[in-house]
């Protein structure tokens, strides 16, 4: 039975397995704020199963075993994406994702800034290698001639078309075009 009042915390309320709320969250929150796990079974007489089940089923629905030493590229460019773009703190990011410090997740940031600057020097060095065909550039392309003819006849057609409606509106004396803001017959 564990009784820190001096710390504000309660233990049990009950005297077979039941713990107070505030208990449990300090205990979660002192876990994910890196206490390591045996100090904390140790200091409040925790089964290990009780604070595996805590992790498991707190409101975050963190599993203590999500993040283990060998993390895939795929969860670490998710949780660095999510942070360094503003939609998670690093705080939140580590709640979410299972992660123990922040320094894992600046890590990680490091790595992933350090192999994108890479990569954007392994490109220039391809790019600047790589020479222009001549026979790539688009104004040869066939495609682009007959989309260009096309374009010339449209733009012929709107100008006529315009001549004959202001030639017509001259002649007839009434507006063909509509005005700005006008308001819809109700027919």
């Amino acid at each position: 039975m564990v009784k820190k009042r001096s710390q504000g915390l309660v233990g049990r309320y009950v005297a077979r397995g039941h713990y107070d709320k505030k208990f449990i969250a300090q205990v979660v929150d002192e876990f994910l704020k890196g206490k390591p796990r045996q100090a904390i079974l140790a200091e409040y007489s925790l089964n290990s199963t009780t604070l595996t089940r805590w992790l498991a089923n707190s409101d975050l629905m963190i599993s203590p075993r999500r993040i283990g030493p060998n993390v895939g590229m795929d969860l670490k460019r998710t949780v660095v994406r999510a942070v360094t773009s503003g939609r998670l703190s690093m705080r939140e990011a580590m709640l979410t994702y299972g992660v123990k410090t922040p320094k894992t997740i600046e890590g990680w940031i490091k790595q992933l800034e350090q192999e994108n600057a890479d990569l954007v020097a392994s490109n220039e060095a391809w790019m600047k290698k790589k020479k222009p065909n001549k026979k790539e550039t688009t104004q040869d392309a066939p495609d682009v001639k007959a989309l260009q003819k096309a374009l010339e006849e449209a733009q012929f057609k709107i100008v006529a078309l315009n001549t004959l409606i202001d030639v017509a509106e001259e002649q007839l004396k009434i507006n063909i075009r509509k005005k700005p803001g006008a308001k819809q017959s109700n027919d």
